[in-house]
């Protein structure tokens, strides 16, 4: 059983707002889509059409993307009265006191006609009411809607967000945000932000953002608010909960790099590396990263890719690329043809494969950090600890369309260097951590179909009791999976699985369950 597909809700809750929602991976370069059906009306719709047909990852059923479409222009006319009676021999649409009938076939011309006397019916019975733009807005969503969860037609403002945060950078005020209590709170205020120099505190909480009160308010909501154009201004009020006193700063907004890289050494002189998302900055992040774990002397790597929901492709090489063989493959893609087909190896000459490293997954572990888990387990130098990740194997592309907007599409799919579909059992850790603190057990049934199957499998009640008693103090950012981990790389003196999961036995044994 895949994780639940709320997945983009969870992680702004998580994440916190600012750092915003980092779109999976797709191509560096959008590439140009134009259409040539017809006249101007419906020419996004026809390049739409034409990208589906000739790029989507699986060859698509044009019966049913022109019924999607169809559906999705009469879906939003509902509200003025149409209404679609289905019949085996034909389809029945009124509107008012008018009605026209269509019929699809799997003859893309034929159901181009169709669908044009849909649209000029709704569009010309409603005395224009509904615009033309409305119903071709429509007919896209609809037809997205039936691909996957990761296709998507996007606006000119959607494409900007998307693009922006890619490159690792947005207009903000550099504050993390959360909500408790069904009250949004500041958690983190970024060094050297507008809001620190404000001086904005953690545990504020939100009252107004330019003068609107945000009671009620989901938090991408306020995150939006919060995030625009450099330069440009916003006045928020939040109440000091110590103080119980409300506090008004207008704030000029200044390019956030987002940090996906933070580093510390640990006991025994491991190496701690916890990646957020794959953002343009990561991979300069991460050598920071190494640079002091040179200094510090690092024998071995925890590389925490838990909660991390993916990002850009490049990246992801990138960073496996540091821990593999010059010219180890990392990942391919397989698209719709034997010819899409795509090897993505090791860059870098000097690496740290000689260096021992556990990889943390969780069920919130998605894409690019995927790739990142899959390359260093089937290298057979990584040992992986956590839960089965997410499931997300698909590489999505943008096309340009006409008047800013783009459409993001699903064009292949990514396999680890075994040959492991990623979409269909995700990456499974060879120990298996499940969290059963909150009464939560995540379902093993992905890992059944896997050829991975888990070695040991450890509980994290237990474990807290464990190293509670042996006078551990765990925390939030050094839990019970980071110490599992780090005792099984403390002392290993060579990359690999073997000498990792002798230790993780030895743990189990002594674990009273």
């Amino acid at each position: 059983m895949k994780p639940q597909r709320n997945f983009r809700k969870y992680l702004l809750s998580l994440t916190a707002g600012l750092l915003a929602l980092l779109y999976l991976p797709h191509a560096d370069v959008p590439a140009t889509a134009t259409a040539g059906f017809f006249d101007n009306d419906l020419e996004i719709f026809a390049a739409v059409v034409n990208l589906v047909s000739e790029k989507y990852v699986y060859p698509p059923d044009h019966k049913k993307l022109f019924s999607a479409a169809i559906e999705g222009m009469i879906k939003n006319a509902d509200a003025a009265g149409a209404t679609l009676h289905k019949n085996a021999d034909g389809n029945t649409l009124r509107y008012g006191n008018r009605a026209t009938q269509y019929r699809l076939t799997y003859d893309r011309s034929h159901d181009w006609d169709e669908l044009r006397k849909v649209y000029y019916f709704l569009h010309d019975h409603s005395r224009k009411t509904i615009t033309k733009e409305t119903l071709e807005n429509s007919a896209v969503q609809g037809i997205m809607n039936s691909l996957d969860a990761y296709s998507q037609y996007m606006d000119e403002d959607s494409l900007e967000k998307s693009m922006r945060d890619t490159e690792g950078k947005y207009g903000g005020l550099g504050i993390v945000i959360t909500m408790k209590d069904n009250r949004l709170y500041v958690v983190k205020i970024m060094d050297d932000s507008p809001a620190a120099k404000a001086g904005i505190l953690a545990e504020d909480s939100f009252v107004s953002v330019n003068g609107k009160s945000i009671a009620g308010m989901h938090i991408a909501k306020l995150a939006d608010l919060l995030r625009g154009y450099p330069e440009t201004q916003v006045t928020v009020t939040l109440l000091r909960p110590r103080e119980k006193k409300r506090r008004t700063y207008t704030l000029t907004r200044k390019i956030i790099f987002i940090n996906t890289v933070e580093y510390k050494t640990l006991d025994h002189q491991i190496g701690y590396l916890k990646i957020s998302s794959f953002s343009r900055q990561t991979e300069q992040q991460l050598r920071a990263g190494l640079r002091q774990a040179e200094k510090d002397g690092a024998k071995g790597f925890i590389l925490d890719l838990r909660e991390n929901p993916g990002g850009l492709l490049a990246q992801s090489v990138k960073v496996a690329s540091h821990f593999l063989f010059k010219g180890r493959m990392v990942v391919y893609t397989q698209g719709r043809t034997a010819g899409d087909y795509h090897e993505y190896r090791g860059l870098y000459k000097n690496s740290l494969h000689q260096v021992p490293v556990a990889v943390l997954v969780n069920q919130f572990s998605a894409s690019a950090a995927e790739i990142v888990a899959g390359a260093l387990r089937d290298s057979g130098k990584a040992l992986i600890v956590g839960e089965s990740s997410y499931g997300k194997g698909s590489v999505q592309t943008i096309f340009r369309l006409r008047g800013g907007s783009a459409l993001r599409l699903t064009t292949s799919k990514y396999y680890t260097p075994s040959g492991i579909d990623i979409t269909e059992h995700g990456i499974v850790p060879e120990i298996r951590v499940i969290d059963d603190t909150a009464g939560f057990v995540h379902d093993s049934s992905r890992a059944a179909g896997s050829r991975a199957q888990p070695s040991l499998h450890f509980k994290t009640s237990r474990l807290n009791k464990f190293f509670a008693k042996q006078g551990v103090a765990l925390s939030a950012e050094h839990d019970a999976t980071v110490e599992l981990a780090l005792r099984i790389l403390k002392n290993t003196t060579a990359p690999g699985k073997k000498q990792p999961l002798e230790k993780a036995r030895e743990i189990a044994a002594n674990i009273d369950y």
